[in-house]
């Protein structure tokens, strides 16, 4: 047997792990590439639901302060690296920091928050990056808070 061939049979249950903790429950929704006026008078990009996963909110714990920033609407925002765990097996989204495109990136809302904290509640993230490397439990999505 070798390191990988061992790795490999533990896979399934190191991701069967993973997945437990996942408690929120997470929408997913892809720009259309159309907008809208909302109430407000502002144009805002419409999206199509793309189903729901389980997830978690993970921030990054061996940093103090961020270190990359994307600027939504004028507004300079931290991304939180790996901080939306999705399963390996959920659809890999599109990532992107432009709003509004028909290949633009994706966005998440806490829809329910099981057993986690409820202030994640109506929570919305937008995918800055995805991530993969081999023997992956989990996907781990570079995301900003944008709601």
């Amino acid at each position: 047997m070798t390191i990988h061939a061992d790795i490999a049979r533990e896979l399934p249950e190191l991701r069967r792990q993973a997945e437990s903790l996942m408690t929120l429950t997470l929408a997913a929704y892809s720009p259309t590439g159309n907008f809208t006026t909302d109430p407000d008078g502002y144009e805002v990009p419409e999206y199509t639901p793309e189903g729901s996963t389980f997830g978690k909110v993970q921030g990054t714990s061996n940093k103090d302060t961020p270190t990359r920033y994307v600027t939504i609407g004028g507004v300079e925002r931290p991304v939180i690296e790996g901080g939306l765990h999705i399963p390996v097996s959920a659809p890999v989204p599109t990532a992107g920091e432009q709003r509004g495109l028909a290949d633009g990136p994706w966005e998440y809302v806490v829809t329910a928050t099981g057993d986690a904290d409820p202030a994640l509640l109506g929570r919305r993230y937008m995918v800055v990056g995805v991530p993969a490397k081999s023997y992956a439990t989990a996907r781990r999505l570079d995301v900003v808070e944008v709601g």
